[in-house]
């Protein structure tokens, strides 16, 4: 009796359940390798790729993370951006790079752009700061007010903070 319900078993198994049908075909453009890279070596990569398109000063991109979340560059494996202390800012900016996310939200028209989103995608988490800055840069055409406004809102505007000095090396004299 054992052997029969062993049989059926074995029936049911290889003629009731079909093989589903996969697409084994590799679409490049769907497949984000990057994504899959430390978070150290893609906030590089992504800062690398997008200052191009965005137009911002790659420098500038490398002193913003340092001065947001003490990033040191695409060597520095002890950078870890999703523990809480980088995670979240005392201003409840998000992310490596410390977007806040009403200012996403202004940056991506046809999105809702979350918390979780800005905090764990770091390339999202890019390309909104390189939106936002770019949006700036437009209306101040100068890199120290872009950034003195990224930093302390648009009082930064009339007031020049070390913060956006230390990211453009600004000095007066």
């Amino acid at each position: 009796m054992r052997y029969v319900i062993l049989l059926i078993s074995a029936y049911y198994l290889f003629t009731l359940f079909e093989k589903p049908e996969v697409d084994y075909t590799y679409n490049q453009e769907e497949v984000d390798v990057l994504a899959l890279a430390p978070p150290n070596y893609q906030l590089y990569e992504y800062m690398k790729m997008y200052s191009d398109e965005y137009d911002i000063p790659f420098d500038f991109a490398l002193n913003c993370a340092y001065q947001e979340t003490g990033y040191l560059g695409k060597f520095d494996f002890r950078y870890r951006p999703f523990t809480d202390r980088l995670r979240k800012s005392y201003a409840d900016a998000f992310g490596p790079l410390q977007v806040r996310v009403p200012t996403a939200n202004e940056m991506w028209k046809n999105r809702t752009i979350t918390e979780n989103d800005l905090a764990y995608d770091i390339k999202l988490n890019v390309i909104s700061s390189f939106r936002y800055k770019q949006y700036l840069f437009r209306i101040y055409k100068d890199w120290t007010k872009v950034y003195s406004v990224y930093n302390q809102g648009w009082k930064g505007s009339d007031h020049i903070n070390s913060y956006a000095k230390n990211i453009t090396g600004y000095s007066n004299t």
